[in-house]
């Protein structure tokens, strides 16, 4: 066995050009389905980070009515009760229960239809990290004498205001009548979606209540998991613990982007399968080649008695070196190509206009250590697939024949 890796080794140098092109190959393809897969998992999370946890969370409830008219008087019934209860139940990370409804914000040069939030500070903080989005000023801590609000940097842009300034938002009461009240910017917050940043407006839970005519309505409930990829049981779980709300999880809220990251999923999938596929061919056709310049050294060799098997055996571990080969090189480069660029960033050619569909400009691609052990594995096992065939034609050889070409 050690003789026969010996004679392999040797082998695959002895045209050392084709030898590191095919290694130059697979370090190339390696590394470009790495940065593919890299980039895809920092897409993913992105869009799932800003979108799902930073804005609707992984599961909301509601009046039924609610949804179609976003209204004080659909409000649901005990639910500062039904979110302490919510709380309470494992599996559960935070619950933020909230007054939200439609109105106007208005400042001294512009005005804008905006949905206002009214909500508890500490649950919001740690339910959506509102208090981690700030871009300017403080999360709910002035003691001014209008109460604060905290809205998006681009609603701000909008009005023309900044922090400080005064606002009046306008809004219907629990009983459809007209309220209007003044409030002080405290704060403007970012992310990556233009359209939440127009629209979005947060004050405290209990100035809205009071306003509104009723202290303690609530109108959305915002749940947040400690394992994400329970959304669809929990959110059935609720829907029999609570059969005359309306339950949704965050794919029923944004579909589109559960369509987008499984779409990204597949994508990933074909690309990656079809880089290795395509080094694996040009694998093939080296070995191929090599076999088809020695057929009279392997003619030799059969003709002496050397097992066919030894043979087919001798051109697989052939294949498989020049595979580890790449396939670890690749891999270390891979690895620390992607640490870089996770510390520097990837900037998305017109990223800018992306936002405005809840994408961001800046990738930080990042990936588990054992996706590279994975990578390795499929390499390698491609490589194995690939030494097949040639290594059958080796053994299929008629050694008289061989022996007597030049």
């Amino acid at each position: 066995m050690t003789t026969l890796m010996i004679i392999s080794w040797r082998n695959i140098w002895r045209n050392r050009t084709r030898t590191l092109v095919i290694i130059t190959a697979l370090i190339l393809g390696i590394m470009g389905g790495v940065f593919s897969a890299a980039m895809r998992l920092a897409a993913e999370e992105q869009q799932f980070e800003d979108t799902v946890e930073n804005m609707i969370s992984h599961i909301q409830i509601h009046h039924p009515e609610f949804i179609a008219n976003p209204e004080a008087q659909y409000r649901i019934p005990d639910g500062e009760a039904i979110a302490g209860d919510i709380r309470g139940q494992n599996g559960i990370a935070s619950v933020s229960a909230r007054l939200v409804f439609d109105g106007m914000a208005a400042s001294a040069n512009m005005n804008a239809g905006v949905r206002i939030k009214g909500v508890d500070s500490e649950d919001e903080a740690r339910t959506t990290k509102l208090d981690e989005l700030l871009e300017e000023g403080s999360y709910f801590t002035e003691e001014w004498r209008l109460p604060s609000v905290i809205i998006g940097r681009a609603l701000a842009k909008e009005l023309l205001v900044e922090t400080g300034s005064r606002i009046v938002l306008t809004f219907q009461d629990i009983d459809g009548g007209i309220v209007s009240s003044s409030f002080r910017v405290e704060a403007l917050y970012a992310v990556t979606s233009r359209r939440f940043e127009e629209r979005t407006v947060f004050v405290k839970a209990g100035v809205l209540q009071e306003l509104a005519g009723e202290p303690g309505a609530v109108t959305e409930i915002a749940i947040l998991l400690d394992d994400v990829d329970r959304y669809r049981e929990a959110t059935d779980e609720l829907r029999a613990e609570y059969p005359g709300l309306e339950v949704r999880h965050w794919a029923d809220m944004d579909p589109t982007l559960h369509y987008s990251l499984e779409l990204l999923d597949q994508l990933l999938i074909y690309l990656v399968g079809i880089i290795i596929l395509g080094v694996s061919f040009g694998l093939l056709n080296t070995i191929l080649m090599s076999i088809l310049e020695r057929v009279r050294e392997l003619g030799v060799m059969l003709s002496i008695g050397m097992k066919r098997l030894k043979v087919f055996f001798m051109v697989v571990v052939e294949t498989t070196m020049i595979a580890i080969l790449g396939g670890v090189a690749g891999l270390i480069l891979s690895f620390f190509m992607i640490r870089f660029l996770n510390h520097r960033g990837v900037h998305i050619p017109g990223g800018e206009g992306l936002e405005d569909f809840g994408f961001a400009a800046v990738l930080y691609p990042d990936l588990p250590t054992s996706f590279y052990f994975e990578i390795g594995g499929v390499v390698i096992l491609f490589a194995i697939l690939a030494s097949i065939y040639p290594a059958w034609k080796a053994i299929r050889l008629a050694p008289a024949e061989a022996v007597r070409q030049e």
